[in-house]
């Protein structure tokens, strides 16, 4: 995938109920980051915390499922 892919993937979801435009952005903004690093080969060393499914749902790899980033460097919302 390049970077213009997943942002037209990540622009897919749709924002969360309760989610401000403000707070969305900003949760699709930080997936594409991830993907960044990720289709550059490099490790993402920040923090990964978010609160919506959906954010989870971006930095999967759409050919798999799988995670871009190593499941260990995140906490999921309990569905």
């Amino acid at each position: 995938m390049t970077l213009i892919e997943v942002k037209r993937r990540i622009d897919s979801f749709p924002r969360p109920s309760g989610y401000s435009p403000y707070a969305w952005n900003v949760t699709k903004k930080l997936a594409l980051e991830v993907w960044d690093y990720y289709l550059q080969g490099r490790p993402y060393r920040r923090p990964v915390n978010y609160m919506c499914k959906e954010f989870y749902q971006m930095i999967q790899s759409p050919e798999d499922g799988q995670y871009i980033l190593p499941p260990s460097s995140f906490r999921m919302l309990a569905s």
